[in-house]
């Protein structure tokens, strides 16, 4: 019922695309494939293609058709090459948010080895847009905390 409530919570938050202010930790993922930032020129045209491919080939899988569309949507709403951050939203939800480059400085040093060994973790608050099905956006990192407690991380 609790997991139902804070999904419930969290689509009632985003199913428009006004600006929602939003409290959350930050949270780390080890393996992680959200976006290609950072990613090279020759690289981003090579998986454009892939995607690409994958789309117009009627015999693709499904989940190999799902993931394209999804880094076509991303390129769509300009997300493609941006940073991302998985937060931790409640006891049980996780979301990841694009955000930009100038917003992403102001988490982007935090380290969750770092942050466990402290016993510490990053509290935020932020100015949340849905752009697209899963496709959220931090507009503006509000604030920045660093708190005593459990940083939430998963493999």
């Amino acid at each position: 019922m609790k997991r139902l409530l804070t999904l419930f919570l969290i689509l009632t938050i985003f199913s428009c695309k006004q600006k929602e202010i939003t409290k959350a930790d930050l949270s780390f993922k080890l393996i992680s494939w959200g976006s290609f930032y950072g990613a090279e020129p020759e690289q981003l045209e090579k998986f454009e293609k892939i995607f690409d491919s994958i789309i117009k080939n009627p015999n693709a899988k499904k989940q190999d058709k799902e993931l394209a569309d999804f880094f076509v949507r991303l390129n769509d709403n300009g997300l493609f090459t941006s940073p991302y951050i998985n937060l931790r939203i409640g006891n049980d939800s996780t979301l990841v948010v694009y955000l930009s480059e100038t917003e992403y400085k102001k988490v982007k040093d935090f380290n969750h080895n770092d942050l466990l060994k402290r016993n510490k973790k990053v509290e935020l608050e932020l100015d949340i847009i849905k752009k697209d099905i899963d496709i959220y956006y931090a507009e503006r990192i509000i604030s920045v905390n660093e708190v005593d407690g459990q940083t939430y991380w998963k493999k």
